[in-house]
């Protein structure tokens, strides 16, 4: 009986080991077996990216960014450059030498002020008006050819301002811009016009 008793107790005891061991947490696994089924992170546009971006949107060649020109609100910081240097270019068109909105201060102040619809703008502007004036103030229109009712484009210059106003119209949709952004910078008549064409065709 005595080792009938032992041997229950020795069951007992092996039984309980067993347990002990069945209930041993497992090793971890590793993160890097769940890392496969995450989704990874977005990769920042380039300015190059956003350039050929619009260009395949636009089915147009992409519009090429200078070398240097800065991304943040042309307002933003250090004092503006003078948009009265254009003066010269009153009475041309932007192909009559060297292109100003291409290059040069007004092409800096658009690309700053527009951002990744600078591009869109100057596809707007292949059919374009010379800089012409009015009232003190110098402006240039166009549209995209064969799509002037639902591309096209404006851009405003106080010179003694200093200031900068665009209307760009895309796919039938018109936004402002304007800098710097307290400006007050009218619409010169044909620009007015302009506009008030397009609500109209537009309702």
């Amino acid at each position: 009986m005595r080792f009938m008793f032992l041997s229950l107790q020795t069951a007992v005891a092996l039984a309980a080991a067993g347990l002990l061991c069945a209930c041993e947490p497992k090793p971890p696994v590793p993160k890097a077996a769940h890392a496969a089924g995450t989704l990874a992170a977005p990769v920042p546009l380039t300015t190059e990216d956003v350039s050929a971006t619009a260009a395949v949107i636009l089915k147009d060649q992409p519009v090429p960014m200078q070398p240097g020109a800065s991304e943040a609100p042309a307002s933003a910081g250090a004092p503006l450059e003078p948009l009265a240097s254009l003066a010269d270019s009153v009475g041309k068109y932007p192909y009559d030498g060297e292109n100003y909105l291409e290059q040069g201060v007004l092409a800096a102040r658009l690309r700053a002020l527009l951002g990744d619809r600078y591009p869109l703008l100057l596809a707007n502007m292949r059919t374009v008006s010379p800089l012409t004036a009015d009232a003190g103030l110098w402006f240039i229109t166009g549209n995209r050819p064969h799509e002037g009712g639902v591309e096209a484009g404006a851009v405003v210059i106080d010179p003694r301002t200093n200031a900068l106003r665009v209307w760009l119209l895309n796919a039938g949709h018109s936004e402002e811009f304007i800098d710097p952004p307290a400006a007050v910078v009218p619409w010169p008549k044909d620009v007015q016009t302009l506009i008030d064409n397009q609500r109209r065709n537009g309702q």
